[in-house]
């Protein structure tokens, strides 16, 4: 239910009290596991973005074709990004970030968790030798900011429409190309 609440009203917006009357509590009880609507907000976001994204860092199954398991990871990773809800969370933390800590702690127990896991996969394919060496954190964030180059900034400020399949098939596609161009071995 909080959730809902932070996504319908924003963070700012959200009260402890409306949460608390939409889950059929109190603020009191409530406040017993929160501290703060922050830590709250952190809490629920975490776990929500975790179960959104669980599908695309779950595809980075190493050892077979690895412009294949980029491409498959890039699909679902963009897909999932690229909701309207979670770009309404992202918008949140962005607005929130610089006043307090959220930024940095939904960071760390969002987005870097993912990146270190994609960086896991990376660094086991530079390993391999499937890529060149290199600091697989880097690659990583490398990789993440190529499959959003096309769109982020466009549906975060609400400037386009969110793309159809077929347009992130070819965004993926493109941005796995030049990320291979630049890590393979090969070149």
């Amino acid at each position: 239910m909080a959730t809902e609440v932070f996504l319908e009203r924003g963070y700012e917006a959200t009260s402890m009290s409306e949460i608390a009357t939409r889950v059929g509590g109190s603020k009191a009880t409530l406040y017993n596991y929160f501290a703060s609507k922050e830590e709250l907000f952190l809490v629920v976001m975490k776990g929500w973005a975790q179960e959104r994204m669980m599908q695309a860092f779950g595809s980075l199954v190493p050892g077979g074709d690895l412009a294949v398991t980029l491409q498959t990871f890039g699909e679902h990773f963009l897909k999932n990004v690229l909701t309207p809800d979670l770009l309404v969370v992202r918008g949140i933390v962005m607005g929130e970030g610089p006043r307090s800590g959220m930024g940095k702690m939904f960071l760390e127990n969002g987005p870097a968790l993912g990146w270190e896991q994609l960086a896991g996969f990376l660094e086991g394919e530079m390993e391999a030798g499937r890529l060149r060496p290199g600091k697989p954190l880097r690659a990583a964030l490398h990789l993440i900011n190529l499959l959003e180059a096309d769109f982020l900034e466009l549906f975060i400020t609400g400037v386009a429409d969110l793309p159809g399949d077929e347009q992130i098939v070819e965004s993926v596609t493109e941005a796995v190309r030049v990320f291979l161009h630049g890590y393979s071995k090969t070149r």
